[in-house]
């Protein structure tokens, strides 16, 4: 039972790779909601297409209007307006900031 479990798990994380861009792009239409001024990639494995089917979708938003320290709380509320996908991990960077860490999301896909 465990296995068959497991297989299905395997196969609703085929479905969103799948869909990566789209889900990405509704992402990207939410946080221009959220940040007035944002840009938005996809990063992490599927970026540099090694991917497996238990990897999590990174989406990297960088804007003005991300804090430089945030709140966890502040965090979980934006992350619940952009997704209600456990999958997908959201990474918010304050655009200055972002200059000191931008070689850690390479490569990006823009969105």
């Amino acid at each position: 039972m465990l296995e068959f479990k497991y297989y299905r798990i395997l196969k609703r994380n085929r479905e969103l790779f799948n869909g990566a861009f789209e889900i990405a792009a509704k992402i990207k239409s939410r946080a221009e909601g959220v940040f007035k001024d944002c840009k938005v990639y996809i990063v992490g494995s599927f970026a540099r297409n090694s991917y497996t089917l238990s990897s999590d979708l990174d989406i990297l938003i960088v804007s003005d209007e991300v804090p430089e320290k945030f709140e966890f709380e502040w965090y979980s509320k934006i992350v619940k307006m952009l997704t209600d996908d456990e999958r997908v991990n959201i990474h918010l960077w304050n655009r200055g900031k972002f200059k000191n860490v931008e070689k850690l999301y390479c490569p990006r896909i823009p969105v």
